[in-house]
């Protein structure tokens, strides 16, 4: 049994004349063995429907140009216009690649060829430019979950069309959009500092809330550069909130909470996190924090950008390197080494930095006279901690006080975020390498993303290509 299907859609206007307000589109098919499961009937409607958006997404087309060429005026009203044949285009769109003609003209008075349709519906011979804004949305979508190749591969199997796009368009349209992001964010942060100046200026801005703790969280992740072999771009993360909890089941959700990217230096990623936390309202908290792992462009930005806020060294990597610096300087010694550990470890938990440094430096005096000063200029010996310590001396709190009064101590939440933002997409896959814009682009969208504002984003982008 042989099963035919006819589709007909009928396109009106009504601003044209009555003998051309309708557009009939249809589209016949068979199925040469009828119904057989509901797989391969799935399969089939599918394909229909596609060639059925297409046609009509060509038939729309054709019927606006007609609308357009009906009012066209070059410069002026003098403009002698003549048609002159057609030009093709192919556009990308959800639905598959989408091929039609558009009428060529040329104006005789000024001498100019134009296509009346390109500007109307900003169309030009860019790359970039040859797919609607719900195909950019489709792949970048793909794109900032798994590889530029997988993601090609997906995006031809959503849209019906393997051969739709590459791996190569697909990177710039993320370029692109991850570029557009960025002017946003910037944007956004310039808007919200506005707002703050302008509200102390007129006294409508409180200065503290009656409770409230703010936490800026920040932490770094290397990604591999293709500048090279050895060589990485150090992607910075930033994640803010406050200490309203929520519980969801077994686990705890943070409602109030926004990402914060960058791969160029910090001052870039300081005045992000600056706006970010103004649009939080972070001048409202009678307390705020920043937790970092101890490296110098987070202590930067506390003191450029935060510096109201209480600097808190992580305390696990604080301990993580007391551990570290004692193995590889008391490597033989391992009664004293556990002694001299448990001991420091105490002090910094309580607080008494003064104490712990004491400890430190005299167990270096000691290995002075004994003549080992190879244990502690080792990489991550006992001198890197000191170093690493003094640098850090604002930021050695009392743990142990803070931790029984609720407050966090540790960085685990921009650890978290940094797989997020950076490490999920960029790290952990095998043989990836980046150049900085390139890993700064997918960042960005990951941020947008995970900032839930992606609808509002494209939303957006919509409108303005209206």
């Amino acid at each position: 049994m042989s099963w035919k299907v006819k589709v007909t859609v009928t396109l009106t206007d009504d601003d044209h004349t009555e003998e051309e307000r309708e557009f009939q589109v249809q589209i016949e098919e068979s199925i040469p063995d009828g119904f057989q499961n509901l797989d391969v009937w799935e399969q089939d409607v599918r394909k229909i429907g596609f060639r059925t958006m297409r046609k009509l997404f060509k038939k729309g087309i054709e019927l606006y140009e007609k609308k357009v060429l009906a009012t066209y005026i070059h410069r002026n009203k003098g403009c002698q216009m003549q048609r002159r044949g057609f030009r093709n285009f192919l556009l990308r769109t959800v639905f598959g690649r989408v091929k039609f003609h558009r009428q060529r003209m040329f104006c005789k008075t000024c001498g100019e060829w134009v296509i009346p349709i390109n500007s109307a519906l900003g169309l030009h011979d860019e790359e970039q430019e040859r797919a609607t804004v719900g195909f950019k949305e489709l792949s970048c979508l793909h794109a900032i979950r798994q590889p530029y190749r997988q993601a090609a591969e997906t995006v031809g199997q959503v849209a019906q069309d393997p051969q739709i796009v590459s791996h190569e368009q697909i990177r710039q349209i993320v370029g692109e959009e991850g570029r557009r992001v960025r002017e946003k964010e910037e944007s956004d942060r310039k808007d919200a500092v506005f707002c703050f100046i302008k509200s102390l200026q007129n006294g409508q801005y409180p200065r503290f809330a009656p409770d409230g703790r703010f936490y800026i969280c920040l932490d770094g992740v290397f990604v591999y550069s293709n500048a090279g072999k050895g060589r990485c771009h150090e992607g910075k993360v930033g994640f803010l909130c406050n200490d309203d909890r929520q519980s969801a089941g077994r686990r705890v959700k943070i409602p109030i909470k926004r990402y914060v990217s960058s791969f160029e230096d910090s001052n870039v990623l300081g005045d992000r996190v600056r706006g970010e936390a103004l649009k939080l309202a972070v001048r409202l908290y009678r307390e705020i924090f920043i937790i970092g792992d101890g490296a110098r462009w987070i202590r930067d930005i506390w003191k450029q950008y935060f510096p109201e806020a209480v600097y808190i060294l992580d305390w696990y990597h604080l301990h993580r390197n007391l551990y570290a610096a004692l193995k590889l300087t008391l490597p033989y010694d391992e009664t004293l080494r556990k002694e001299l550990h448990r001991k420091v470890s105490k002090y910094l938990w309580n607080g008494l930095r003064d104490s712990a440094q004491v400890e430190l430096k005299s167990l270096r005096c000691r290995l002075l006279s004994e003549n080992k000063q190879e244990l502690l200029s080792q990489s991550g010996g006992l001198d890197a901690l000191i170093e690493y310590i003094e640098s850090n001396w604002d930021g050695l709190v009392n743990y142990s006080r803070m931790y029984k009064s609720g407050y966090l101590i540790a960085s685990s939440l921009v650890e978290k975020a940094a797989d997020l933002v950076v490490a999920k997409r960029q790290k952990k896959k095998q043989s990836m390498h980046w150049d900085r814009m390139g890993a700064d682009n997918i960042s960005a969208m990951r941020t947008l993303w995970l900032n839930r504002d992606w609808k509002d984003y494209w939303r957006e982008r919509r409108e303005k290509a209206a």
